[in-house]
């Protein structure tokens, strides 16, 4: 067909009069031209038309993929929202289960808590029940000791209060931790011989009581130390003895009230034995400050090869209480040189009250350790200072109190030092148990172990 279009074309080129040969050669070379650039242009559009299909496919494959795309972020953002929510949810039931965990632990605790408890119940029920039974056991042999003492049986008193000392130690050691049942105020204790005595203000067990034990636990009651008062002394009324064994006998201190004066005045005895009996021959008190107000609390100290004797002013007008050291003579029977005065009263808690003086030597220190304030109350007190030797000058240091009242124990003072087997520092003292306070209370023996905690002494005793 296109063949024909171009012949017929051309015929009519020639038909032309003003057309030249050459022209129309020319124009029949232009026709087939123009044929050929139809049949390109014809399948150019052709082309163009599957092109513009293609790419309407290619968009429409587009808009389907950024469908699927959209589609697949949407699905992405839930799956994230899920697997938050699935992370959120696993860790509520870790919680869940550490929680449930840790009750079940806190539950096994606190079942195997009620069981020891239990446990525990039961064994203070026995304990409590063994204890009304050695309460009574004591109560009653106090009882004995006392109509003996009312009848001046002496003995008779003594052997009831040796009868039932178990079962009052083991009772009062139970409550407050004291080491002897009975009252034993102002306490010495004196190593000797393998064993321990302790010796107190007078009390049902006679003038100087004294007591045996050999581990410092269990004390067992021996009697009277004192054979008897000289005649100087008023009887029921000796404090505070101490007991020194030198010379190659025993001479114990004591305080005794003068009979002609009045006064409370220091004495001496001397024994074979630390049990005693302790005999007074003298004619007159050993130390008595009458200017003083006389004297009390005697309390040896050895330094070496020389003995010195410790003991209280008591003061009176304007004369202050002030605590003392003399040295005594080679047979511990007698005193030597100037009494040196080393203490007074000069703090608040002392309340203008302080005594019962006691030395410890640790190397080349000094420590003076004293009682202060009202030995009646719970405002009693130890504490310390610190000395350039047996004769002084001392010096009290800041915060020097050593033991006050606590929960149990009231008014712990009249504390003593003395050594174990080991040469180790140990104190002896007396305190009130709560809520039994002041006299005519009784105020039990305690002991405990001294120490030196830098450069300061400390005695380990739970108040």
């Amino acid at each position: 067909m296109i063949a024909t279009a171009q012949t017929l074309l051309v015929g009519r080129l020639r038909a032309l009069p003003w057309l030249r040969l050459a022209s129309i050669g020319t124009a029949v070379a232009l026709v087939a031209a123009a044929g050929v650039f139809a049949v390109q242009y014809r399948q150019a559009r052709v082309e163009l038309r599957q092109q513009r299909a293609e790419l309407a496919a290619a968009e429409a494959d587009l808009v389907t993929l950024e469908d699927d795309l959209g589609r697949a972020h949407d699905d992405t953002a839930q799956a994230e929202a899920n697997g938050a929510l699935v992370s959120a949810n696993v860790e509520h039931a870790v919680a869940v289960r550490a929680r449930i965990e840790e009750e079940a632990r806190n539950g096994m605790t606190l079942a195997a808590a009620a069981d020891a408890a239990r446990i525990e119940t039961d064994a203070a029920r026995k304990e409590v029940d063994a204890s009304a039974a050695e309460t009574q056991a004591c109560f009653e042999g106090v009882a004995r000791a006392v109509r003996a003492n009312r009848a001046g049986q002496g003995g008779t008193a003594v052997d009831a209060l040796q009868d039932s000392s178990g079962a009052c130690t083991r009772t009062l050691a139970y409550a407050t931790g004291a080491r002897f049942p009975y009252d034993f105020a102002d306490p010495y204790v004196l190593r000797a011989g393998g064993a321990y005595y302790g010796y107190s203000t007078n009390a049902g067990a006679g003038d100087i009581q004294v007591i045996r034990s050999t581990d410092l636990v269990n004390w067992h009651l021996v009697g009277n130390a004192l054979g008897a008062l000289p005649a100087w002394a008023n009887s029921n009324a000796t404090w505070a003895p101490s007991v020194l064994e030198w010379g190659g006998h025993y001479v114990a201190f004591y305080t005794v009230r003068d009979r002609a004066s009045g006064r409370q005045c220091i004495s001496r005895a001397v024994a074979s034995s630390p049990a005693g009996p302790f005999h007074d021959l003298s004619q007159g008190p050993l130390v008595c400050q009458l200017v003083d107000g006389g004297s009390i609390d005697p309390s040896p100290f050895v330094d070496g090869g020389r003995a010195f004797l410790l003991w209280k002013s008591e003061g009176q007008g304007l004369r202050p209480a002030i605590l003392w050291s003399q040295e005594l003579t080679a047979d511990g029977l007698g005193l030597r040189g100037p009494a040196r005065s080393l203490l007074r009263a000069d703090q608040a808690f002392e309340r203008g009250v302080i005594e019962g003086p006691t030395m410890l030597r640790s190397g080349n220190a000094y420590f003076l350790i004293y009682a202060a304030a009202g030995w009646s109350s719970r405002d009693y007190a130890t504490a310390y200072a610190v000395c350039d030797g047996p004769a002084g000058p001392c010096r009290k240091p800041d915060g020097n109190r050593l033991l006050r009242s606590g929960v149990r124990l009231a008014g712990p003072g009249g504390a003593e030092v003395f050594r174990d087997g080991d040469g180790n520092p140990w104190v002896a003292f007396h305190a009130y148990s709560e809520p039994n306070v002041g006299y005519p209370s009784s105020r039990y023996l305690h002991v405990a172990p001294l120490a030196l905690t830098n450069g300061r002494p400390t005695i380990d005793a739970p108040t």
